[in-house]
This record gives structure tokens, C-alpha cells and sequence, in this order.
């Protein structure tokens, strides 16, 4: 019967370490891709892309409070705003990976950009530029913060 025990003990302490390789491998696999993921964002210039955005942000705040923001400036942000999206969406797909746990989601960055051009093309908006572009920027500091979070857990 002691035998019988013993038998028994050996073969759950086995299966009990395989359970526990195979969850630590693959721990450290999704970590390892989800790393590879924020590294290849990083390669493709994301976070320059996303500075840049919130570059354009802070000059169309700065322009609007200082009464600077006619309609040539406007056009210009509008313009640059497109082709700072267009990066994005370029990048987003060059990085796209299935197996990645947590991937980045900027779908909300695409409508925060579509929101303030379209604030900026219709004068009628103006004086609601600021809480969109407000918005969107708070946006951009948490999709950076979530980068972050992604990065280092």
C-alpha cells in the first residue's frame, strides 16, 4: 500500500511540474512577443508619430487662444493631421500581429483625428475646437500611458 503511494506521489509531482512549465513558458512566450510587438511599434517610429500628433494638438490650442487660427492655419493642421493619421494606420498595419495578448487599439486616436478636423474645417465649430482637441489629447496621454503599462508589466 506504501509502495501504491509513493507510485501515486511521483507521477502527480510530474504532472504537476509539466502543468507548471507549460504555464510558465507560455508566460514568457506572450511576454516575449508582446515585447517584440512594442519594439517593432517602436522600429516603425509609433511613439514619433503619436509626439507628432500631440505636437499638432498643442500648435492648434496655442493658435486658437492667441487668435492665430485662420483659415489657411487651419488647413494646414488639417492637412498635416491627415498625413500624421495616414502614418498611424500605416504603422498599425505594418505591426499587426495575431498572437500579440495586448495589442494596441487606436481606433479611438483615428476618431479623436477625424473629430478635430472636422472642428477645423466647419467655422461654425469654432468655439468647440478647444474641448475636441482637449479630448484628443487626453486620448494620445492615455494611449502613451497604456504603451507604458504594456511595456513594463
Amino acid at each position: 500500500m506504501n509502495e501504491k503511494w509513493k507510485s501515486i506521489s511521483r507521477m502527480g509531482l510530474i504532472y504537476l511540474f509539466v502543468i507548471l512549465a507549460t504555464l510558465v513558458s507560455n508566460s514568457w512566450y506572450q511576454q516575449v512577443r508582446t515585447q517584440n510587438y512594442i519594439d517593432r511599434f517602436e522600429e516603425e517610429k509609433g511613439l514619433k508619430i503619436l509626439d507628432e500628433i500631440s505636437d499638432t494638438y498643442k500648435i492648434t490650442m496655442e493658435n486658437y487662444s492667441n487668435y492665430k487660427l485662420s483659415r489657411e492655419m487651419k488647413q494646414r493642421l488639417i492637412d498635416k493631421l491627415s498625413k500624421l493619421s495616414h502614418d498611424l494606420h500605416r504603422v498599425d498595419e505594418s505591426i499587426h500581429s495575431k498572437d500579440v495578448v495586448h495589442r494596441m487599439d487606436f481606433s479611438f486616436i483615428y476618431h479623436d483625428i477625424k473629430l478635430v478636423k472636422l472642428a477645423l474645417s466647419d467655422s461654425t465649430k469654432d468655439d468647440i475646437v478647444p474641448v475636441i482637441v482637449l479630448h484628443a489629447m487626453e486620448g494620445l496621454g492615455d494611449l502613451k500611458k497604456e504603451i507604458t503599462y504594456i511595456r513594463y508589466r
